[in-house]
């Protein structure tokens, strides 16, 4: 279950810089520095969690292939994005990521797991935090 929750923040860290690099239109400078302390968080995220299944005994998956066919949250395209579009891309994308960090949590304390259930608990502020700002935007 981890190592799916780190490949699907992978690929949303793929996608939040794709969206980086390629947002269009009106908004578009707002959206380009709100993005990057997204960025920042979500990179956060992955080196802490891929942290954690090492220490816990486990190998984080590296391999893109692997990545790609493990993870729910699948890539997007290289293209121009309006901040509606970017939003609706980023809004989706996080919830299947606070969906999953919800299930790691349930079963973490059910394990009594302390290290996974402070790691929730990190990204569930962020999460709440960023997923408000977006519903705000749309």
């Amino acid at each position: 279950m981890l190592n799916q929750y780190l490949t699907n923040i992978f690929i949303l860290k793929t996608n939040l810089y794709n969206l980086y690099f390629n947002i269009k239109g009106e908004g578009a400078t707002s959206f380009h520095q709100s993005i990057k302390q997204d960025i920042n968080n979500v990179n956060s995220m992955y080196i802490n969690l891929a942290e954690l299944i090492k220490k816990i005994g486990g190998y984080p998956i590296m391999k893109l292939e692997e990545i790609k066919n493990i993870s729910t949250i699948k890539e997007i395209p290289s293209k121009d994005y309006q901040i509606s579009e970017a939003n609706n891309i980023v809004l989706n994308n996080l919830n299947l990521i606070n969906n999953m960090n919800k299930q790691v949590g349930e079963y973490a304390f059910k394990k009594n797991d302390l290290d996974s259930i402070n790691l929730v608990l990190s990204f569930d502020k962020y999460l709440q935090q960023a997923l408000w700002l977006l519903k705000m935007n749309k």
